[in-house]
Parts: structure tokens; C-alpha cells; sequence
């Protein structure tokens, strides 16, 4: 076993170290992946959003298999798919940002951010994430559900979604994260 105070080990320390803080320029792949990823799901939306409108205005010929559908109602449930995916871009496009503020900026913030894109923590993002995740389920649910509707199809397995929507949200409502608590602490601070 080597001694750590010996003379040649002391000069090594500090340089595994330095090492160590520049793997966390890795997470630029995950940033970078992220904001490819959300801009695809902007690209899917803006052009579903774009047979949404030629549909109303009788452009393009629904096609669904076994039924015929009104337009229109074909049309908004194409608009809940374009809501589905600029959600999951966002989703995205937060994700980056928020690896992008904790990994690469090191939580370093600007006068000028806006307190709703402040990322402080991993909790933060987390929380986040997840309430996004509730409203993205509650968009699928709602339009599965007006798509089940139009084909008079309704399965009592559907509830399953509605039901994971209420156990994420009350887990989230349930969990304390590092924001919320350092909240706490203050506030009792100050009674």
C-alpha cells in the first residue's frame, strides 16, 4: 500500500481530480441529443398540425380502417397528437437545458434567466419532468379516448391511464425535493 502523503503521490491527486471534473463535459452528448430530439418532435408536430388544417379544409381524405369518420373530429384528434408532440418536446428541449445549467454551467445563473427555467437540482428537473409526464399521459388519455369514441370501442382496460395519471401525480405531489425543502428550512428560518 502506497503512502498518500508520499512525495510523488501528492502531485498525482490533484490531476485525477482535474480529470474527474472534465468527465462532466460528457453530458454535452445528452444535451446534444436532447435538442435533436426535441426538434424532431417540433418538426412531427408542425407538420401533423399541417394535415390537421388541410383535413378541415377538405384537402386530404380521411383514411381510417372499418369506419368513416367526420373531418373535423379526424382533425382534432390529429391536434391532440400535435399537443402530444411539442409536449415531448418541451420535455426535451427542458431535459438539455437543465443537464446543459447543472452539468456544464455548474448551476452558475444569469440575471436575466427567468425563475421557471432556474435548474437548481436533479430533484428539480426530476419534479419537473414528471408533472410533464402527467400532462402528456392526460393528452394520450384524452385522445385515445376520443378515438375509441369515433370507432364505439370503449374497453374498461382504458381506465389503466387515467389511473397511472393519479399515481404520478399523487407521488409527485407526495415527494419532497431538494427545492421544496431548502423552501422549508427558510421559511422556518424566518418564524
Amino acid at each position: 500500500m502506497t503512502d498518500p502523503t508520499a512525495p510523488g503521490t501528492a502531485s498525482i491527486m490533484p490531476r485525477i481530480a482535474q480529470v474527474i471534473k472534465l468527465t462532466r463535459l460528457i453530458s454535452v452528448l445528452a444535451v446534444l441529443s436532447s435538442l435533436l430530439g426535441s426538434l424532431v418532435m417540433f418538426w412531427i408536430g408542425t407538420t401533423n398540425t399541417l394535415q390537421a388544417v388541410l383535413l378541415v379544409l377538405g384537402m386530404e381524405e380521411p383514411v381510417l380502417e372499418g369506419s368513416r369518420i367526420d373531418p373535423t373530429e379526424l382533425a382534432t384528434i390529429e391536434l391532440l397528437e400535435c399537443l402530444d408532440d411539442f409536449l415531448v418536446g418541451l420535455a426535451f428541449l427542458y431535459f438539455a437545458y437543465g443537464i446543459y445549467s447543472l452539468f456544464i454551467q455548474l448551476g452558475y445563473k444569469t440575471p436575466d434567466e427567468p425563475s421557471w427555467l432556474r435548474v437548481s437540482s436533479i430533484g428539480t428537473l426530476k419534479k419537473t419532468l414528471l408533472e410533464l409526464l402527467v400532462v402528456l399521459l392526460t393528452v394520450i388519455f384524452v385522445k385515445g379516448l376520443l378515438e375509441r369514441l369515433s370507432f364505439r370501442s370503449l374497453e374498461w382496460t382504458y381506465l389503466v391511464i387515467p389511473l397511472s395519471i393519479l399515481a404520478i401525480a399523487a407521488s409527485t405531489r407526495l415527494l419532497r425535493f431538494d427545492s421544496e425543502e431548502s423552501v422549508s428550512a427558510t421559511e422556518e428560518e424566518a418564524r
